[in-house]
């Protein structure tokens, strides 16, 4: 019975495991930077959501130049009360006056701020998937040096178990086992730390298609990136694209004309609307001839004695005002904003330079101690603070590179505008 129960146990847990690991299947596809962005503008849920919403707004430009329904009226009297009375049916339109064409001005205006809402998303998007793209290079490359460092670890406990007896032999060849396995839990960290940023970058962009797994086509950094090359154009020159064509300087012009109309049509309140009606009358008594009947006209007329729209102008006034000083504060933060990024930037480009001068020497270096090692020239010791001088280095060199990346995202994040993102950077 025992046995037989755990067979079945045994079983259970095979199937589960089946169907869990043919659930998790996803297709791995290898993408240049240019074509996972194309993919993520295209399929992203939040940006198809940010497009209905366009939709939406589109379709109150139609609602608000909307024309009044006419009223259907009627007025029938009986008995006594119908002589010398008639009764009347007809249809009343109501007519406004110089209101529905500013309020469509003002609904178009809104339709334009969420058009460029979206294009903002959009901008904003493509920076996080450059982002997130360049967080999985960077975590390839520390999985690579961590690899490499388990070869040189491994090659180390080859040596001092190969090499000669002497002294020191076994103690070298202990702290090789010990360094040996202590690199293995580095590297199982930096595989776990590379698999939650390739996790990462398919969250940003959310396709809703789990069969697909999307990774970067390079398997590194240390390759030739593109990106270490580009050139900033001087400040003034970043600074006047910010001011002309960031997203964010346009939204706020376009809330500025938009809260204009709306003040715009906050006054016209004031003007009476009005409202015409005809239609038949006729008598119903029995005394009254059967032809006895004809056409009505009628006129009615808003006055705004009781209320005159003042809180409302007042308030429109006021967000005006706001909108205005809104721009301008924009401005003036958005110019230190961009000294600052741009600063970061710069500095940030020289040490690129550096830290590629400082590896290349680190790598001759362990390259001479572990030659000298294996001749006898140096110790164990010296080979390992080498290495580990060189690993630092390794750290600081990617560090290095990406306090560049992300200093240009945050100047291309500020410009606020596509018009300098090299979107084909790898």
């Amino acid at each position: 019975m025992l046995k037989y129960f755990c067979m079945k146990r045994i079983l259970l847990i095979a199937a589960l495991a089946l169907f869990t690991s043919t659930g998790a299947f996803a297709q791995v596809v290898n993408t240049d930077l240019d074509s996972i962005i194309q993919i993520g503008l295209k399929e992203n849920w939040d940006l198809k959501m940010k497009r209905m919403e366009l939709k939406a707004a589109e379709k109150d430009i139609k609602i608000a130049n909307r024309l009044q329904n006419p009223q259907i009226q009627s007025n029938i009297v009986m008995g006594n009360v119908a002589l010398g009375n008639s009764s009347q049916a007809g249809l009343a339109l109501p007519v406004e006056v110089l209101k529905r064409g500013v309020r469509k001005k003002a609904a178009i205006e809104a339709y334009s701020i969420k058009e460029t809402e979206l294009k903002q998303a959009e901008h904003n998007y493509k920076l996080q998937i450059m982002q997130a793209y360049f967080d999985i290079l960077h975590a390839k490359s520390v999985y690579k040096i961590q690899e490499e460092r388990l070869k040189l670890f491994k090659d180390l406990v080859k040596i001092t178990t190969d090499k000669p007896k002497y002294p020191a032999y076994e103690i070298d060849n202990l702290k090789a086992d010990i360094q040996y396995a202590q690199q293995q839990i580095e590297v199982n960290r930096a595989k776990s730390n590379l698999l939650a940023k390739q996790f990462e970058l398919n969250k940003i962009l959310n396709t809703g298609v789990d069969e697909v797994m999307y990774d970067t086509k390079e398997s590194s950094l240390f390759g030739n990136w593109a990106f270490l090359d580009i050139k900033i154009p001087e400040y003034n020159f970043l600074e006047n694209i910010a001011l002309q064509y960031s997203y964010m300087v346009k939204l706020s012009q376009k809330n500025i004309d938009k809260s204009e109309l709306e003040l715009t049509l906050a006054k016209r309140n004031r003007v009476p609307d009005f409202s015409v009606a005809g239609g038949y009358a006729w008598q119903t008594h029995r005394h009254a001839p059967n032809d006895f009947g004809g056409a009505f006209v009628g006129f009615g007329m808003d006055v705004p004695v009781l209320y005159n729209f003042t809180p409302e102008i007042q308030k429109a006034q006021i967000y005006l005002e706001r909108s205005k000083s809104g721009k301008k504060a924009y401005e003036h933060q958005l110019k230190y904003e961009l000294k600052k990024d741009y600063n970061i930037f710069k500095y940030s480009a020289e040490n690129m330079e550096y830290s590629k001068k400082i590896l290349e020497d680190s790598q001759k270096i362990v390259q001479l101690s572990t030659d000298g090692y294996i001749k006898g020239k140096n110790s164990y010791s010296d080979l390992v603070i080498n290495e580990n001088g060189h690993q630092e280095v390794l750290s600081q060199y990617l560090n290095a590179m990406s306090k560049h990346f992300y200093s240009y995202l945050e100047l291309m994040q500020d410009i606020g505008h596509d018009i300098l993102i090299e979107e084909e950077l790898l």
